[in-house]
């Protein structure tokens, strides 16, 4: 297949694990809105960054980095399920209040701090590397042949430029939408935002606790 043909099949790749609604699409929403589209592209590009770092594991069948992962994958979960909780907790008792203004361009959040954010709620979901174990592998005779590295990073080169590219749409079209929103309206929104990160955190607590006790 030709090097374009293999960065398509990863672009495809990247929007099949990332554009289910889970709880990193539920943060960056909610930066984008609140902050403006430059904050909502930086947290895309850290949840990117661990999707990459993913999708590289699966192509080229680092055993290491999936079977660490399947391993800890309880002890992963419980803590990106507190850490989606503590994020949730933190929109929630942050929220803007009606009195006052949205932060300025030049002074909302910083770029590390929210990429960083969005980079740890992604690493630590157990469920990305696996999405790409199952992409990678049900491409059959289109994936790159087992020696074929150039063909392999041309794979994950597309994982990351439809990743980026998602989250750059994701980010353009709600801050388009945030400037029909009143300071009321966006209070509003980051409650419920607030609010669904707190119930993804519980319900992979409650997951977790169930797998446990049938497992005593």
């Amino acid at each position: 297949m030709t090097p374009l043909a293999f960065i398509a099949l990863g672009m495809l790749g990247g929007l099949f694990v990332t554009a289910p609604l889970g709880p990193v699409n539920v943060m960056i929403m909610q930066r984008a809105l609140r902050y403006g589209f430059a904050t909502g592209l930086a947290a895309g590009i850290g949840a990117a960054l661990a999707d990459v770092i993913f999708a590289t594991a699966a192509a080229f069948s680092v055993s290491t980095v999936s079977e660490f992962v399947e391993g800890h994958s309880r002890l992963i979960q419980l803590i990106g399920g507190l850490l989606v909780m503590a994020f949730g907790a933190r929109i929630l008792w942050r929220q803007p209040g009606f009195g006052h203004p949205l932060p300025p361009e030049g002074r909302r959040k910083g770029t590390m701090e929210v990429a960083s954010t969005t980079f740890i709620l992604t690493i630590t979901n157990p469920a990305t590397i696996f999405g790409f174990i199952a992409y990678f592998g049900a491409l059959g005779e289109w994936a790159p042949a087992n020696d074929d590295v150039l063909g392999t990073a041309q794979l994950v080169l597309g994982v990351a430029i439809g990743t980026v590219a998602w989250w750059s749409g994701v980010s353009a079209l709600v801050t388009r939408l945030r400037v029909h929103l009143t300071e009321a309206r966006l209070a509003k929104v980051n409650v419920v935002a607030g609010a669904i990160l707190v119930g993804f955190g519980a319900l992979i607590l409650g997951r977790l606790s169930v797998t446990y006790f049938r497992l005593l």
